[in-house]
């Protein structure tokens, strides 16, 4: 399986720095949003304290065991499957493929069967929340036909999607890769994993990942097996 990825860097920030006349007063009001339900979800997380007793022998199993990673039949996720292998490898976790249902891959992540799985931000908002994507559809289509900037939408609509996750479950950065058809939202690649079964290092890893491949490298990973 070919490997292909680069260190996330100055490409991502300079996608981040260029800014159109993009959402307008929409992407300002659905960024206000966003920012709240952030903050409300950090202070969440910083109250949850230690885990103790069997969850935390659960923890440690997970921790120590290699990462199964949940692919379902999508080419774009068999495509990246080896670049997040390789990033994994890196930090130390050996990586299983373990075949999983598109329809199934948040509850499967949720029982532990898989640590890490694999989709676009926009595709999973619409599974975790399909009112909140259906109201950021309509703000998107608005922004677009001003002149939508693509990273500030990304961003909006990652945030939305993490918002919207169970409190055991987490989210890499968004993708610089889009990796689902529907572009009625942004629809940037993410991983999503078990919070107990990934450290720091790992999600560093996710996010290189993440960073380091964008679509122009899929397109030619595609060529490459033709």
């Amino acid at each position: 399986m070919s490997r292909f990825w680069r260190t996330a860097s100055s490409g991502r920030q300079g996608r981040r720095g260029r800014r159109g006349r993009g959402a307008g007063r929409h992407g300002r009001a659905v960024l206000a949003t966003v920012v709240g339900v952030t903050v409300s979800v950090g202070l969440v997380g910083c109250a949850s304290g230690g885990v103790t007793g069997p969850a935390q022998v659960r923890m440690d199993e997970e921790l120590s065991g290699p990462i199964y990673l949940g692919l379902t039949d999508d080419p774009v996720q068999l495509r990246l499957a080896g670049s997040y292998e390789d990033a994994f490898a890196a930090t130390g976790r050996p990586v299983e493929f373990r075949d999983v249902d598109s329809a199934d891959r948040l509850d499967m992540l949720q029982a532990g069967e898989v640590n890490v799985v694999l989709g676009c931000v926009g595709e999973l908002l619409d599974v975790l929340d399909p009112d909140k994507g259906d109201e950021l559809r309509g703000l998107y289509a608005e922004a677009v036909e001003e002149g939508a900037d693509p990273a500030q939408w990304r961003d909006i609509t990652h945030t939305t999607m993490f918002s919207a996750l169970p409190t055991d479950l987490q989210a890499s950065d968004p993708g610089e890769a889009v990796g689902c058809t529907d572009d009625s939202l942004p629809q940037n690649t993410v991983a999503v994993y078990r919070k107990t079964a990934l450290e720091r290092s790992d999600r560093r890893a996710l996010n290189n990942v993440a960073g380091g491949v964008d679509s122009s490298d899929l397109a030619e990973e595609s060529e490459g097996r033709d």
